[in-house]
């Protein structure tokens, strides 16, 4: 098991390094009234948010030092292999106070005293509700889908604002807390029973709540194993209703060494490989037009999740993307369903010049060397503002229908 969690960290490491030269990396400062502090904000941006008119949902981490790195880099595998959506992954970096000072001061329950944290969280609340999040809806195209991960005392925060907020994110991730759940607001009480009592309540909107833990840390504390089975008992009756709970232990995982697994997981959880599996070959080989088929599929995933989810573009390896369905269906002659298909390509990614590319292939197979003309000189006009070495191709994609 620990050749695999090693060879699993060796794989973020690398993948971290190679998302940072693929996404677009921004960071600003926040200037709050709640916080007294200036606080700074960094966003990983999808690798093409500034080729299109895509929204995106929004996660955000309360640990920057410890999970925005290995969040970033997990999204962009996951994300371009289908298995979630593309997503803009923001997060704070550590201000004056310890972040223990916004965790609610809980009572340990086997420990007999309180956590001794600082009880200042509606200040960190209200600042990520009235002055974060819309700062970053000014800022950036969101979808109403968000996600908020914690780990360990920020975890306590999280779930303050489940029981306080529900509707402020639709899905919570909190790391390294099957401890932290069978604790309560006074002696006695567990955070188990605040949620049931929550979801007991009518309307609550439809979420995900995902808690973790470690194997390692269940030797040192035996009573995680007795509250994963009470959460999961007593919270897996609300899913008929929308609301979506799961802990778990991951065995053989240390406390801090549970977060790469605890995200991977909590993905998979929250968005479930059988349902986001997705094969473009099996759609177009089905009744209907290959943009219909396709389009149908995350239309249906939309409604699942609420928020407008769109198909893979352009993928590496793999035949499930709308660049490599387009040229299969050139190849089977199907070019009408290929213009269609790489004109879809354009109207979600107008600035890619791969996108216009693609479209003025299909329309030179159609013989259509007008349109073939437009899409060419759009392409090799967008690589060259974008200093691509692929304007070179265009061109010459281009003299080959205009000498």
């Amino acid at each position: 098991m620990g050749k695999i969690v090693t060879l699993i960290l060796v794989w973020v490491l690398f993948a971290s390094n190679k998302v940072f030269a693929q996404n677009t990396m921004e960071q600003f400062e926040v200037v709050s009234q709640y916080l007294q502090e200036n606080r700074m904000a960094h966003v990983a941006l999808p690798k093409q948010y500034g080729q299109s008119t895509k929204e995106y949902p929004l996660i955000l981490i309360l640990d920057h030092e410890l999970l925005f790195n290995t969040t970033s880099a997990i999204v962009n595998q996951l994300s371009g292999n289908s298995r979630m959506p593309e997503a803009i992954v923001a997060s704070l970096s550590a201000g004056s106070q310890h972040r223990n000072y916004y965790a609610p001061n809980l009572y340990n329950n086997h420990r007999d005293r309180s956590y001794n944290y600082g009880n200042h969280q509606d200040e960190l609340l209200s600042f990520i509700e009235k002055e974060l999040l819309p700062h970053l809806e000014k800022k950036y195209r969101l979808a109403k889908f968000r996600m908020i991960v914690g780990f360990s005392p920020a975890s306590v925060f999280a779930f303050h604002t489940v029981l306080n907020k529900p509707d402020l994110f639709q899905a919570y991730i909190c790391l390294a807390a099957g401890n932290i759940i069978g604790d309560g607001h006074a002696k006695d009480q567990r955070l188990i029973e605040a949620f049931e009592e929550l979801y007991r309540k009518p309307g609550l909107p439809k979420h995900y709540l995902y808690v973790v833990s470690g194997g390692k840390d269940v030797e040192d504390q035996p009573y995680i194993q007795t509250n994963v089975k009470d959460f999961n008992d007593l919270l897996k009756k609300y899913q008929a209703s929308g609301i979506y709970a799961k802990a778990e232990i991951i065995e053989g995982e240390g406390h801090t060494d549970v977060v790469l697994p605890g995200l991977i997981s909590a993905f998979n959880f929250i968005f479930p490989r059988d349902r986001w599996d997705v094969d473009y070959l099996n759609l177009i080989e089905q009744k209907g037009t290959a943009k219909a088929n396709i389009l149908h599929f995350y239309d249906e995933l939309s409604k699942t999740y609420n928020f407008k989810i769109y198909p893979n573009a352009d993928r590496l390896y793999s035949m499930s993307c709308l660049k490599n369905i387009g040229r299969r269906l050139l190849g089977a002659n199907k070019t009408e369903e290929a213009i269609e298909l790489y004109q879809y390509w354009t109207d979600l990614y107008p600035r890619s010049h791969l996108a216009h590319y693609f479209l003025g292939m299909s329309y030179k197979e159609a013989n259509n060397l007008e349109k073939a003309a437009e899409a060419y000189n759009r392409s090799h006009t967008l690589a060259l503002s974008q200093n691509s070495d692929d304007a070179k191709l265009y061109k010459k994609a281009l003299e080959t229908i205009t000498n």
